[in-house]
């Protein structure tokens, strides 16, 4: 039953899907309505699947790899919907909805681990909230880095056109150049920032974080602290910066699996 939630939010994932396949193939766009209101409705099935696994847990629900992966979709779509408006939200949701589409049909292929489940729930008296901000934290700055990476894929795609002069209707609806770049910085600032919380706080427990892997999340903060210094002292070009986020992306997403086996 818990899966029909989440069949839900990935048929109305799969819409924007479809929709941001048919704007890229055609090189047509019209404002609509459609994909914002596919993002949400995904949004709230996927919010209810994850409130059920939470409850089955008694805790963050992000106690295997596929949970995991699940949270930092549903992370990009808050993130989306908070900071999307300023950034033309419709194209915004066309370039994010294929990666969070895919997610939730990794979900549902994907076989939840049901002796972990079953561990999660015997220890539901001995939750650390510090634990539970760690993982919160952590993971939406996993979302901001995520969304950092579809603002730089667009800044990409309209550099792209403006260098060969292909100005179709795609191009004519992406933003500013210069919003999505200051866009792709100020969501890795506040990657940068949320993850800075989400270690303090696992530092912050009663095993003062020796009971978690943090390496992985070291090198993820080093990594985008540097972006942004270099962006800072440097000036760092913005096809250089937009690059660099899709690219260090890379590391959140591999270490996925380290978080959701030590969780």
């Amino acid at each position: 039953m818990e899966k029909l939630y989440l069949a839900l939010a990935t048929l109305f994932f799969a819409g924007g899907f479809g929709y941001a396949v048919a704007c890229l193939r055609s090189g047509v766009y019209r404002h609509s309505s459609w994909n914002l209101g596919a993002m949400v409705g995904g949004l709230v099935f996927l919010s209810i699947f994850l409130a059920g696994r939470g409850r089955i847990h008694g805790r963050c629900p992000v106690t295997t790899v596929v949970e995991t992966l699940l949270f930092v979709a549903w992370a990009m779509v808050i993130i989306y919907l908070l900071v999307g408006r300023t950034y033309r939200l419709s194209l915004m949701g066309v370039f994010s909805s294929p990666l969070v589409f895919l997610a939730c049909v990794a979900g549902l292929v994907m076989p939840f681990d049901a002796a972990a489940a079953q561990a999660a729930a015997e220890a539901k008296g001995d939750v650390d909230r510090w634990v539970e901000m760690h993982k919160g934290l952590s993971l939406l700055a996993y979302g901001a880095f995520g969304m950092s990476c579809v603002a730089g894929l667009m800044f990409l795609v309209q550099d792209r056109h403006l260098r060969k002069g292909k100005l179709d209707a795609i191009f004519y609806n992406l933003p500013p150049i210069q919003h999505l770049a200051t866009a792709v910085f100020r969501l890795a600032v506040v990657g940068t920032v949320l993850l800075t919380g989400g270690i303090i706080a696992a530092h912050s427990t009663t095993s003062g974080g020796d009971g978690h892997v943090l390496w992985p999340l070291y090198l993820v903060w080093l990594a985008y602290a540097a972006l942004s210094v270099l962006v800072v002292v440097k000036g760092l070009p913005s096809r250089v910066l937009a690059a660099a986020a899709v690219g260090a992306f890379i590391l959140p997403l591999a270490s996925l699996w380290v978080i959701g086996a030590t969780s």
